[in-house]
Parts: structure tokens; C-alpha cells; sequence
């Protein structure tokens, strides 16, 4: 069993996992490139507050490869909630936020409250007997999604609960739908015992809710009615879910037989029966892959051991036989890939309109009289696997920060120089030129203060129809000790 919750770091580690994009917004502070929480999908909401365009320099002033456009709207601070009291010296985990048409919910210590978009007062609150230990940015079409939490012994050491319970509630109501505790596991390829599975990620796609556990295989439930759907089982080549990916496809990594030198592939399921769709065999240098995107389906292969895993090599694959498309082999720490164990957790990477984006890793500005330093997004076309022509540059000074994608296009945070505005933008997936969404402003002193609150590399960020939405992860009373009040989120926005 794990000793620290699933993607969250402990606290003893916040201050040496930083990351810097929240407060480089307003503070202009020069720290090393952490890829906040953006979980990768492809496709996207589309965005209809981006501003037209018109000649000019881009809206910061500078030449580059911006889009040239007329003045951005300029962001204000619209809501926020400040933290709940901290229970234990270790730290509360509060991660997970969502958004429905109506609501944006996020969680807090053994609650989920939702909250009016446009005015930012409360419409519901759903009370948990402990605290949440695993979700997804994911939800179903009308609004349904996924959460695990601990068991009701709660935590158990350092913070750490058995992360058993799963429930799917409505994000616009509040209203939990049904509650399910994990199943137990039978005889695991990693020859455990019979235990419950601990829930370790959250996939959701075409009705279904896949849960992840590393070693101990996988599970799913119907979202609608709470019937578990499979569930681990023994079998004579000692196979089982890695764990999964989903979006608009559902994908499962599966390892079959000795755990130490495995046999991996990449599956397409059909969410409502775990059955393959199609079946991607792994090359045998890998001892672990990573779900970067589920459709177009793009895969990372790790040949080392342990977690932090990097990525090494890059597959783009035929969803539907399994084909291989094109291989693209990652220098190391040329880009800044982020990965835990868990099969969908990698961070950084963003696939849509035929290509895979990536930010590259920090390195040093053109001109040296500039402090800090930058980083840009390439892309690669995911047939051939050859770079497209062209790059994204934050600019001396700057960096870029993955969003989501939207349609055929990157959103992106882009923070400010030393001295300068911050913003949100929209990276053109066929030009790479940014259009600037949402200036953030460097002035304001309630905004500056809110923002420093969120320094954790693993904080959540949302974008949607003109607002950035930014929810903490984890509270601890060393940083309250340290950078003042605690945060638990943030609405910055236009309108």
C-alpha cells in the first residue's frame, strides 16, 4: 500500500516540488518548470470569449510569434473561498474541481460544494464521511462524475487513508447517484493477497467509470446505475489493468505475466463491457507506458524502474486495429513530461487536429540581461512523427503552461517577464501563433495575494467561456505558517 496519497505529493515535499506558474503570474518569479495539474484529453471544449484579431504588435507589445490582435480583455478576481482549518500536521487533501453549465464544484476537507458560475454564492454542499483521495477532471455528458474517498476508518499514516469508497454525484446539483465500496482483488499478478483494491486513478468514458490500482488491477461501475461493470480476475497468463485513460475513448495498460519482466499492451475498450476493441503490443524495452491521449490514442514507454518514471520514446496508434502510426523518440529532459506510476497521469503532453504538442524544459533566455528563463511548445505530426515547422515561444522571461486543448488549438498560461502582464492563451494547433485569451493583471494587490497561496505544482486549473478557475490540492499548516492565509480556490475572469 502506498505510503503517501495517490498524485499528491506529502507536505514535506511542496517546497521542493514548486510549481511556479501560479505565483509567477503576479510575482514574476523565476523557478524551474513543474507542468502543473492539466490531466490530458483531446478535443475540448471550444471557447467563444477569444477576442478578434487585428494588426499590431501582440498584446503584451512585443514582436514574436503572437497573433496579432487588439487589446485582451484584462482579468479580475471574481470568487474565492479561503481554506478549510487544517485537521492534522500532515495536510488535508482537497483536490478535485469540475464545471457544469451551471456550477462549479470543488472539494474541500470531507465535502464536495458547488457553486454558482456567474455569481460565485453557494448552491449545494455534499458532506463525506472522510476525505478524497482520488478523482477526474472527467465527467459524463449530463454532468455526472467520479470520486473516490477513504474508508471509514479515514486516515491511517501521514495523512494517508485506504482509499476504498467511490461515488458519483452531480456536478450542477450536488445529488450523490449511488456509492460503492472497491472490490477485492483475487490473486494479483504481483502475487498479493485477496484485498480491496486501492483506488489509485479515475477514468471516465461513454457512460463508465474505470479505477485504476496500479498492482492490484482494475474496476469499473456504470455511471448511471452503479453496476460494477468487471473486475480483476485471475487467469492462466497472470494478466491485469495497469490501470486506464479516458475522455472520449477508454484505454487500459495491461501487464501479463512475471511483474519484474513484463508483457505490456495498450487496449481499446468498449466501456461497456471491458472488451479490446483493438490491441497495441508494447515493444519489450519498456517496463512501463503512460496514456498520453486516448483519441488520437498516444502512448509514452518508460525502460527504467520506479516512479517519476520519463518518458523515452513516443507511439502514436490506430484506436481501432492497434496499428502502430509513428514512433517519436524524447531526448532527455528536452521536454518537460511529467509522470507518476499511474498509467494516466503524465503531464505536459497535449494531442489534437493530427498532432502532439509539447512544452519543451526551461532553458535560458536570448538575451542574458533578462532575468529568469523561458520555454516554448513544439508540435509533432502524429502520422510520421517528424516536427511540424514552427514553435510557440513564451518569450525571455516567460513560460508556457499547458491547459487543455480546445478543438485544434492549445490553451495555455503564459506567465509574465520580471515586470509584465501574465495571460491565457490560445496556441494556433496549425500556425502555433498565441492569441491572447485573458490578460491577467500584475497590479492588483488582493489578486497578488490570493495567487501566491497557490505554489503547489499540483494545483488543478480550468478554463472555460472567460474565467480561469484554480483549486488547491493539498493544505498544510506549514505553508499557512509560511505565505499567510490558505486558498482553497480562485476565479480570475472577464466577465
Amino acid at each position: 500500500m502506498p505510503t503517501t496519497p495517490p498524485n499528491v505529493p506529502p507536505p514535506t515535499a511542496r517546497r521542493a516540488r514548486l510549481w511556479p506558474g501560479i505565483v509567477a503570474i503576479i510575482a514574476g518569479s523565476a523557478l524551474v518548470l513543474g507542468c502543473g495539474t492539466w490531466y490530458l484529453t483531446s478535443g475540448g471544449d471550444s471557447d467563444s470569449s477569444r477576442p478578434a484579431a487585428s494588426a499590431g504588435k501582440g498584446a503584451d507589445g512585443n514582436d514574436g510569434n503572437h497573433a496579432s490582435q487588439a487589446a485582451p480583455p484584462s482579468a479580475k478576481m471574481l470568487f474565492h473561498q479561503f481554506a478549510p482549518k487544517v485537521s492534522n500536521s500532515f495536510g488535508d487533501r482537497v483536490f478535485g474541481e469540475w464545471l457544469s453549465d451551471k456550477a462549479y464544484a470543488k472539494t474541500g476537507f470531507k465535502e464536495v460544494t458547488g457553486y454558482d458560475r456567474a455569481s460565485g454564492t453557494q448552491l449545494w454542499k455534499l458532506p463525506l464521511p472522510t476525505q478524497v483521495c482520488a478523482t477526474t477532471l472527467q465527467s459524463t455528458a449530463d454532468g455526472i462524475t467520479v470520486i473516490a474517498y477513504d474508508s471509514e476508518k479515514g486516515s491511517t499514516f501521514e495523512g494517508v487513508g485506504d482509499c476504498y469508497e467511490i461515488a458519483a454525484f452531480n456536478i450542477t446539483t450536488g445529488k450523490m447517484l449511488w456509492h460503492a465500496s472497491t472490490p477485492t482483488i483475487g490473486v494479483s499478478a504481483n502475487g498479493g493477497g485477496d484485498r480491496k483494491i486501492f483506488v489509485s486513478e479515475i477514468a471516465i468514458s461513454g457512460g463508465t467509470a474505470a479505477v485504476g490500482s496500479a498492482s492490484d488491477g482494475g474496476a469499473a461501475w456504470d455511471i448511471a446505475t452503479g453496476k460494477q461493470l468487471w473486475k480483476p480476475t485471475a487467469n492462466a497468463e497472470n494478466c491485469q489493468d495497469d490501470g486506464y485513460a479516458g475522455g472520449p475513448a477508454l484505454v487500459a495498460v495491461r501487464r501479463c505475466g512475471d511483474y519484474a519482466r513484463p508483457s505490456l499492451s495498450v487496449q481499446t475498450l468498449d466501456p461497456a463491457t471491458g472488451q479490446p476493441l483493438s490491441t497495441y503490443k508494447v515493444p519489450s524495452a519498456f517496463s512501463d507506458v503512460h496514456v498520453l491521449s486516448s483519441k488520437p490514442l498516444v502512448v509514452g514507454g518508460y525502460p527504467g524502474e520506479g516512479s517519476g518514471a520519463k518518458i523515452s520514446d513516443i507511439y502514436s496508434i490506430d484506436e481501432k486495429t492497434g496499428k502502430e502510426l509513428a514512433h517519436i523518440t524524447i531526448p532527455d529532459e528536452k521536454y518537460a513530461i511529467d509522470c507518476k506510476k499511474e498509467v494516466g497521469t503524465c503531464l505536459g503532453p497535449l494531442a489534437g487536429g493530427g498532432k502532439l504538442f509539447l512544452p519543451t524544459a526551461d532553458h535560458a533566455n536570448t538575451s542574458p540581461d533578462v532575468p529568469g528563463q523561458t520555454n516554448e511548445f513544439v508540435a509533432f505530426d502524429l502520422a510520421t512523427g517528424k516536427p511540424v515547422p514552427g514553435r510557440a515561444d513564451a518569450g525571455d522571461g516567460r513560460k508556457l503552461f499547458p491547459i487543455r486543448m480546445d478543438g485544434n488549438n492549445v490553451i495555455a498560461l503564459r506567465t509574465p517577464p520580471y515586470q509584465g502582464h501574465g495571460a491565457v492563451v490560445s496556441i494556433d494547433g496549425s500556425t502555433l501563433k498565441q492569441t491572447v485569451l485573458m490578460e491577467l493583471p500584475n497590479d492588483d494587490k488582493i489578486l497578488s495575494s490570493v495567487l501566491k497561496s497557490f505554489g503547489n505544482r499540483a494545483d488543478d486549473l480550468l478554463y472555460d467561456k472567460g474565467r480561469l478557475y484554480i483549486g488547491d490540492r493539498l493544505t498544510d499548516k506549514s505553508s499557512d505558517e509560511i505565505e499567510g492565509p490558505h486558498y482553497l480556490f480562485a476565479v480570475l475572469g472577464t466577465n
